[in-house]
């Protein structure tokens, strides 16, 4: 190893390069044969660079990421000069990552969504992204009992349904003119690029993810309180030990108390996936029936089958935290993601890409920001036009 490239590193690390010695790391960068002094450098410095993360065995490919991405950071900051090399540098590394293990491939994905976006765009990135499209807000509609449609204010802070009237959660009122009843089932719509939240007349509160339809009644009666979910949706389920809530999904039914839970029964998912976070639920599908523990989730196939397994709640409420989390998830399913959140089209060209991925970024970006974060493993490239996405490896 080269002393005098292990001391100009650690220079770097204590942010005491000159514009010169900067220029000097770009240099030995570019020469991209630099693994060992890497190394040794980063692996006394892993944990710091990375906060403490334990990532081990993937810590020291994962810190040579985030120092490349410092020093992209700090060359931004010299003369207007060093642009171009930066860029060069950056095309360099690339090709340096991809000599790595196929592991890293995922994880430079990881690692790519739990940054912030360093802002720097090449030429290449300007033509594949003409167009982007902002994300998703808040916004559904309401179908009355008599079939009249009426546009829910995203700004209103949701809906309210007390006493059989409805109204926002800031306490204006809806306008409409169609009398309804306290027998009435309505229906609550979110379409592509929408997501909302409702209480219910028990109190309950159900957050709708886009694309996603909630049928429930003006005010329970009866001894069960009953709605029907397509799509996905969170619920925070008022507790009434004497009346339990059900919610009823294509292929099986969710028996509750009071308690918090998600479910995912959009039809074009290979699962209905039902993730217990707080408290117990009863599920049941074709005659058989399982008692869910929190940290728990049920998964129905195609054929009508329920299993259980544990998982982490964190990944199915990611979206109601207003983030994407990804955990080994193939392109498609991140794509019906992207769809249904920015309301686009998306188009694949030619074989699919076979990388999977994990990792998180913020549902407030624009569609660029998630499709440049997928692009940096390699694995796939995007196109945009308008509303469409162009997939292609």
């Amino acid at each position: 190893m080269d002393q005098d490239t292990i001391k100009l590193f650690r220079k770097y690390l204590d942010n005491h390069c000159s514009a010169e010695e900067i220029e000097q790391v770009l240099s030995l960068i570019e020469a991209g044969t630099l693994h060992e002094e890497w190394d040794f450098v980063l692996a006394q410095d892993a944990r710091q660079l990375l906060d403490g993360e334990e990532l081990v065995p993937f810590r020291t490919e994962l810190s040579r990421m985030k120092l490349h991405h410092r020093l992209l950071n700090s060359v931004n900051e010299q003369d207007n000069v060093q642009r171009k090399k930066r860029l060069r540098v950056r095309v360099t590394w690339k090709a340096v990552s991809i000599t790595a293990a196929a592991s890293l491939l995922l994880f430079i994905g990881w690692w790519v969504f739990i940054q912030k976006d360093t802002g720097i765009k090449t030429e290449d990135d300007r033509l594949a992204y003409k167009s982007d499209s902002s994300p998703g807000k808040s916004g559904a509609k309401l179908r009355l009992a008599n079939g009249q449609v009426v546009t829910l204010n995203g700004a209103k802070g949701g809906l309210l349904v007390h006493d059989a009237q409805l109204s926002y959660n800031d306490g204006t009122g809806l306008e409409f003119t169609a009398k309804h009843s306290s027998e009435d089932t309505y229906t609550a719509m979110t379409d592509n690029g929408n997501m909302y939240m409702l209480t219910l007349s028990d109190g309950t509160q159900v957050w709708l993810n886009a694309a996603s339809q909630l049928d429930f009644p003006v005010r329970f009666n009866g001894q069960r309180r009953q709605v029907k979910l397509k799509g996905e949706a969170f619920f925070k389920v008022a507790k009434d030990k004497s009346h339990p809530f059900i919610v009823e999904t294509k292929g099986q039914q969710v028996k509750v108390l009071g308690t918090e839970f998600n479910i995912n029964c959009y039809e074009d998912e290979q699962f209905t996936k039902t993730t217990l976070v707080a408290g117990s639920i009863h599920i049941s599908g074709l005659g058989k029936g399982f008692l869910l523990k929190p940290g728990q989730q049920a998964r129905l196939d195609a054929k009508g089958i329920l299993a259980v397994a544990d998982a982490d709640t964190t990944l199915a409420i990611a979206w109601k935290n207003d983030k994407f989390l990804f955990e080994d998830n193939d392109i498609q399913s991140i794509m019906r993601m992207v769809t249904r959140w920015y309301n686009v089209q998306v188009i694949y060209s030619g074989p699919l890409p076979d990388v999977t991925f994990g990792g998180k970024i913020s549902r407030f970006n624009n569609v660029s920001s998630v499709l440049r974060v997928l692009e940096t493993t390699g694995g796939v490239h995007f196109k945009t036009q308008g509303n469409k996405i162009y997939v292609f490896k």
